[in-house]
């Protein structure tokens, strides 16, 4: 796990001090060292937290043919079988890193060598012979990758907050304030402007001779999807042995590995498998879990007493308003979730690197109430397609008198579902552009990706359960919540890994019948009747949705005070994303009225404001540096 940066320039001189400043704005991704290479118009630069061959030979940039160059962030959990297959094939390994065998992949088999790696990643692999970059996101989005392009000069990071602290100014997008961040991770965009997110399962093909860009989708996931056993019990054998796998896989490491657990049975079900696997020493199962306002706090410590472990108790932290630009540049998004941030912090005080975590569940598996509320349209669809058959078959008359000895439901309502107002709702964002207008200049931009249009095409011909779950892992919800979670724990130096996201389970879980994951009143049916044995009957009984939320302020979390300070410093008004005489007008007039919609309009804008604030504050340390800095890089050798 590291960070990675990286400019192509168009006319202007490369500049070894502008990657630089960017390395040291995302440092937290990788304190234990730092490298950049120059080529030409391309800088690459990258942060290190060293994980796997602790050794100088990890360092990055990377090459051992002086050809090809890479810089990376994430983790292949099969490198080692990858490795043999490629010395099978004449490729010399002088690292024992997963690094050096993504590069010697890449020159066997270019980017089809991206479906052989199961992980999580984001890459940049220099080709100095033909002047070309390629620009490598992982299958669903777990590692993330920014770029900003303005014809002028590409730029890409690991963080929003490498790409601001470059030399090029960056901005908020007005057209897309009004979004929400789910709604934009699921775009793959941003709220600042020209700044997107490399889709995840795609690649960039860069000419950096002529600084144009192929954007490319190496990953479909509805090519991809398993056949599934219609025999409940080999599913739920299936499904058991391939969390298994996934977990087991995850501890591949040269450093300590510790897990958290929120009480929910997400991360129960992990911290069970770990406790019957076998591992080595550098795995530790006493968890860290957080109290807080945690509602499944007993049953966390109910498990790990279950399995005789000493849980590393992190208590609510009081937030700390001064600080608020601080965690929210850190998450870097306009919500308050913070108390991520406590979990990590304890983690890299205990001296561990890695956090074996249990996301990705709810996501395959149908976790969610917004899921399972639209359901039962496809149910009643179904019921209805029944009847009329019957009706067809016999009579009507026939299918009412079996409707009334059978007592079956009576006048039922079809739907008609359109999933792409599921998605995008023109008339709700139209009433939200009017609603924001009085502060920002909004106007309607089309925000519906190829992939995503491609993906709808082809979802029409699955069934409703299917289209709304992979809808949502795919297109908005989970990759909010990977990168929520990613900054969370990369702002501590921690590298979490999540065996859920899988792809062999995550795809398995996903093409399993909605039956098997609805059931008797329990959601998540498959996994739970999988694993019960393993956990004590506190956890696998209880049915309700927990996460981490967020930090909660004074009325209705909105902290007066806090943003009566921000919207009259000098740097608020003088910002041009918004009309901010209007913003401190209407502030003070609903000050004690009970208008919470309005207030929330106040509060998100002024969240936003503080987030840039922090990154300001990133940007003016990241110019601190050392401006005769030369190019370091690693070409591995004998």
């Amino acid at each position: 796990m590291c960070g990675i940066n990286g400019i192509v320039y168009g006319n202007t001189n490369p500049k070894i001090s502008e990657i630089v400043q960017m390395n040291k704005a995302i440092k937290h991704r990788g304190p234990d060292d730092e490298g950049v290479l120059k080529f030409q118009n391309t800088i690459l630069g990258h942060v290190r937290l060293s994980i796997q061959d602790l050794s100088d030979k990890g360092k990055q940039p990377m090459s051992n043919d002086e050809r090809y160059w890479i810089i990376y962030n994430g983790e292949i959990y099969n490198f080692k079988e990858i490795k043999k297959e490629l010395q099978s094939l004449g490729h010399k390994f002088f690292s024992k890193t997963d690094t050096e065998v993504i590069l010697n992949s890449y020159k066997e088999w270019g980017v089809k060598s991206f479906d052989k790696f199961n992980g999580m990643w984001a890459f940049a692999i220099l080709d100095k012979k033909k002047s070309e970059l390629i620009l490598s996101r992982d299958r669903y989005g777990v590692k993330p990758c920014y770029y900003y392009f303005n014809k002028k000069k590409f730029i890409f990071s690991s963080e929003i907050k490498g790409i601001y602290s470059s030399n090029s100014d960056i901005n908020f997008d007005q057209n897309k304030i009004i979004y929400s961040e789910k709604y934009l991770e699921g775009v793959s965009s941003t709220n600042f402007e020209n700044v997107y997110t490399v889709p995840p399962g795609s690649y960039f093909k860069i000419d950096i001779q002529k600084l144009t860009i192929s954007k490319l989708r190496w990953w479909y996931g509805l090519k991809n999807i398993p056949e599934i056993n219609i025999n409940f019990r080999q599913s739920k054998e299936k499904l058991k042995d391939l969390l298994f796998e996934a977990t087991n896989l995850r501890l591949v490491s040269d450093v300590k590995i510790s897990n958290s657990l929120s009480g929910g049975i997400d991360s129960a079900i992990i911290f069970s498998i770990l406790n019957k696997l076998d591992h080595n020493e550098k795995v530790d199962l006493n968890p860290f879990i957080y109290q807080g306002d945690n509602i499944t706090f007993d049953q966390a410590i109910d498990l790990t007493k279950f399995y005789n472990r000493q849980p590393k108790i992190i208590n609510k932290v009081e937030t700390n308003f001064i600080n608020l630009s601080d965690s929210l540049s850190s998450i870097e998004i306009p919500q308050t979730y913070f108390n991520q941030l406590e979990i990590y912090k304890k983690q890299k005080a205990n001296n561990f690197k890695i956090s074996i975590d249990g996301h990705g569940a709810d996501e395959c598996l149908g976790g969610y109430s917004k899921d399972l509320q639209l359901f039962p349209m496809f149910y009643q669809n179904s019921i209805i397609g029944i009847y009329q058959s019957l009706s067809n078959i016999e009579n009507i008359e026939y299918t009412n008198k079996i409707i009334k000895n059978y007592k079956f439901i009576e006048n039922l309502k079809g739907y008609n579902i359109d999933l792409k107002k599921i998605f995008y709702d023109e008339e709700y964002f139209k009433n939200k552009r009017k609603s924001f207008n009085k502060y920002i200049n909004s106007k309607k931009i089309n925000m519906l990706s190829d992939n995503l249009n491609e993906d709808l095409n082809e979802l029409k011909y699955f069934n409703l359960p299917f289209q709304i779950l992979y809808f949502h892992a795919n297109y908005g919800h989970m990759q909010w919540l990977l990168n929520k979670w990613d900054k969370a724990s990369m702002a501590s130096s921690i590298e979490i890994r999540s065996p859920y996201l899988d792809w062999n389970f995550f795809q398995f879980a996903l093409a399993l019948p909605a039956e098997y994951k609805f059931n008797l009143g329990k959601n998540k049916y498959i996994l739970r009747e999988a694993f019960k044995n393993l956990l004590p009957k506190s956890i696998n009984e209880d049915f309700r949705k927990q996460g981490l939320k967020t930090t909660k302020y004074k009325d209705k979390e909105l902290d007066i005070k806090l943003i009566e300070e921000g919207i009259n410093q000098k740097t608020f008004k003088e910002e041009k994303s918004w009309d901010s005489k209007k913003i401190i007008s209407d502030f003070y007039a609903l000050k004690t009225a009970n208008n919470q919609k309005e207030k929330n309009k106040i509060w998100k804008i002024f969240c936003l404001y503080s987030l840039k604030e922090g990154f300001n504050k990133i940007k003016s340390e990241s110019k601190k540096i050392n401006k005769n800095y030369k190019e370091n890089f690693n070409l591995l050798t004998e």
